[in-house]
């Protein structure tokens, strides 16, 4: 399982930052569900047309490992929503959904244990669940 947590300002190369490291988790640790938490984004500096552009990228985690956005705000929530409906087009298994329990629920999980490591990017969270 992999968490990946972004702070009070998303941006596309704060995305792409993680996007990597989502990758170079997956490519050393195999492959795995994940979660991507927006819950402390405050102000997401990222627009639609970033959106796409990400969104085409070649998918970081392997097909048949769902992932979850949390997204409790509305702009990111949307940002979210549209991010999904493009990879959707793509065969993907993702989610959206508003809270970290919600998240929790969808994927099964009772009481995760996640450890910080680096990932020569934004820090990932890992936990063997």
């Amino acid at each position: 399982m992999l968490l990946l947590t972004f702070g009070k300002t998303v941006t596309k190369a704060t995305l792409l930052a993680a996007y990597d490291a989502a990758e170079h988790f997956i490519a050393a640790e195999g492959p795995c569900r994940g979660i991507v938490d927006f819950s402390a984004v405050e102000n997401a500096k990222i627009s639609a047309e970033d959106v796409r552009s990400i969104s085409y990228r070649p998918a970081a985690f392997p097909a048949g490992m769902p992932r979850v956005f949390v997204a409790p705000r509305p702009h990111v929530y949307g940002m979210s929503r549209m991010y999904q409906l493009i990879r959707d087009e793509l065969a993907s298994d993702l989610h959206v959904v508003h809270t970290i329990e919600e998240a929790y629920a969808l994927l099964g999980l009772e009481s995760p244990d996640f450890k910080t490591i680096d990932a020569n990017g934004p820090a990932p969270r890992a936990g063997n669940i």
